[in-house]
């Protein structure tokens, strides 16, 4: 046989295995059809959805009209559910006033996340780089509105951690609601224990149910420089959670878990 002939029929062999390479993405593709999806961007929830997920990826999300299924895809039927990432909680990596800490992890561009109690504690972290807090500010509720801008403007997530503020909840909460309202980024930890409690406590604390949910979820992977969940969108990894109510009415919905899928997929 010629040169010529077994380039050719090199050639030949590689168009005809083409289609099979992409086969096994095509198999293992999902589409959740229908639901009402809640996406985590902090944006309305959007009626007669469609995700579409290959391998651990999702590849579309968005109305129904607009994203088109896989041919071989497996069909959920996501009609009266609802759909939300999967939860984020956030957790301090720096104990206490540990000045070393806070610059090492500032000069790597990790996240730098502290545990406050106090205003002194926030002040302290906030001069040292902090990006972030758990727990919430609890001997006082004379919060300096320069202090609550800086905040806001630096994007210091704070999780408030209320389901560990003890005798201090009550003014926990009302300084919640404080940062809330001044535009500071909100994140939910459960400090180990369950998170779904503690988005009740952030509800509680006069936080609408859909803000909550952008806490649970957007807020906590930005908190971590996680680019990967959070979100619902192109791109993201498939951390999902089908729900058999409406949590952007009541929270407590969150727990109402019909279908979870981790990395694409399902999991009981």
């Amino acid at each position: 046989m010629g040169k010529c002939a077994i380039l050719a029929l090199a050639l030949l062999v590689a168009l005809l295995a083409t289609p099979a390479c992409k086969a096994p993405e095509e198999s293992h593709s999902k589409a959740i059809l229908g639901a009402v999806l809640i996406d985590g961007s902090g944006g309305p929830p959007l009626t007669s959805s469609m995700v579409v997920m290959a391998g651990d990826r999702i590849r579309g999300a968005g109305r129904a009209s607009t994203i088109p299924i896989p041919a071989q895809a497996d069909k959920i039927d996501g009609g009266g559910r609802f759909l939300v990432p999967a939860l984020v909680a956030v957790t301090p990596n720096i104990q206490g006033r540990d000045e070393a800490a806070f610059a090492k992890a500032r000069e790597a561009g990790l996240p730098a996340i502290g545990r406050v109690a106090t205003l002194a504690d926030a002040e302290w972290m906030l001069d040292h780089g902090a990006t972030g807090f758990v727990g919430m500010i609890r001997d006082t509720e004379t919060l300096d509105p320069d202090f609550l801008a800086k905040l806001r403007d630096l994007r210091i997530t704070c999780a408030p951690a209320l389901i560990g503020a003890g005798a201090g909840l009550e003014i926990a909460r009302r300084n919640t609601l404080r940062l809330f309202q001044a535009g500071v980024p909100i994140a939910l930890s459960g400090e180990g224990a369950d998170p779904l409690r503690e988005a009740e406590l952030l509800a509680q604390a006069g936080i609408p149910p859909l803000d909550v949910i952008v806490a649970a979820t957007r807020n906590g992977a930005a908190a971590l420089h996680d680019k990967e969940t959070g979100v619902i969108q192109a791109g993201r990894r498939a951390n999902l959670l089908v729900l058999s109510a409406n949590p952007g009415e009541d929270i407590r919905n969150l727990g109402r878990v019909e279908l979870r899928l981790a990395n694409g997929e399902i999991v009981r």
